[in-house]
């Protein structure tokens, strides 16, 4: 068996990319871990881009981690317009600018082209209804991307829809949160080692970091008798308070679960219990919005104990023993 090949896989999940940032800011400490150098590929999705293509680019998981306290106070803050009851029916809850601009100031002016390493970062080109996968140029045949800013490759992979407006990419691509068809990008990143760059199967180990879970979405009971009664009325009505948030919660929780299922059975092992493998997340019995800024704390203290509990099988998997 030749080295491992190995594949950083992150998740969409907006604010709460926050607990990815923290766990890969507790192994890089931990281990003095040099990503690029131990790492064969980087594939993000949403707040999975911003961490991935910042890795990919040589930022610290410590400097990404500290990012998510200027994304929380800046990005998501409710513009005027969202807040009134006639127009939040017709404009995306927050500031696509906002998220650009402190996504060029990170990122600069670095292009895809420029990026060493193979990157990976979902999107939907929503005019043309078809999968649009940004990639740093790995390969020959990679022709598009190459002049295309990295920030701006993050913001079309963090477009969520109702959240943020589409990202109209070179005055020709219109795009949207790649989450919609791969939250979770790590089927999508071991395919693309395996056709472009000849990895061999057997070869390749995946970290694959979630955002959280919640399993709270459209329970059956519970609300109050306007609730209940807006519901038997109209199932996808605007009085029915199903929410369109939570309706994007469900199809990005789906899809992620999907993706990890697909991968270990393609890698004929058990999803509950894959060797190749290696997903860390959590579960809630609660809804966890895309926004919530103000459960930081919540999600750090959930990477802590990820981390702690976890320690010794991340250390295995990704052969750091001494």
């Amino acid at each position: 068996m030749n080295r491992p090949f190995y594949i950083l896989s992150i998740d969409g999940g907006g604010f709460r990319g926050l607990f990815a940032a923290h766990l890969l800011k507790r192994i890089e400490e931990e281990w003095n871990f040099d990503w690029r150098d131990r790492l064969g590929l980087f594939a993000g999705t949403s707040t999975g881009a911003i961490l991935a293509a910042g890795l990919a680019c040589g930022l610290s998981a410590k400097r990404l981690a500290q990012l998510y306290s200027t994304l929380g106070q800046s990005v998501f803050s409710r513009r005027f317009r969202s807040r009134l009851d006639i127009l939040k029916l017709c404009t995306s809850k927050y500031s696509s600018a906002r998220l650009g601009r402190e996504l060029e100031r990170v990122f600069g002016e670095v292009t895809l082209g420029e990026v060493e390493v193979p990157l990976i970062l979902p999107s939907v080109d929503i005019g043309n209804g078809v999968v649009h996968v940004l990639k740093s140029r790995y390969h020959d045949g990679f022709i598009r991307d190459p002049d295309v800013r990295v920030s701006d490759a993050v913001l079309a992979s963090s477009s969520a829809p109702t959240y943020f407006d589409p990202h109209v990419l070179e005055g020709t691509y219109q795009l949207v949160d790649g989450g919609l068809w791969a939250n979770n990008p790590s089927l999508v990143a071991v395919i693309d080692a395996q056709y472009r760059l000849g990895v061999d199967l057997a070869d390749v180990r995946v970290l694959s970091i979630g955002t959280g879970k919640g399993k709270a979405l459209y329970p059956q009971g519970g609300g109050g008798l306007a609730t209940r009664v807006a519901r038997r009325l109209s199932g996808w009505g605007l009085a029915t308070r199903w929410q369109r948030s939570r309706l994007i919660d469900l199809i990005f929780n789906l899809q992620s679960d999907t993706a990890h299922n697909m991968l270990c059975l393609l890698f004929g092992e058990n999803p509950n219990d894959p060797r190749r493998v290696l997903r860390l997340t959590f579960e809630s019995d609660r809804p966890l919005p895309l926004d919530t800024v103000s459960s930081g704390p919540d999600w750090i203290a959930r990477a802590d104990h990820t981390f702690t509990h976890e320690a010794t099988r991340i250390e295995r998997f990704l052969s750091l023993e001494d």
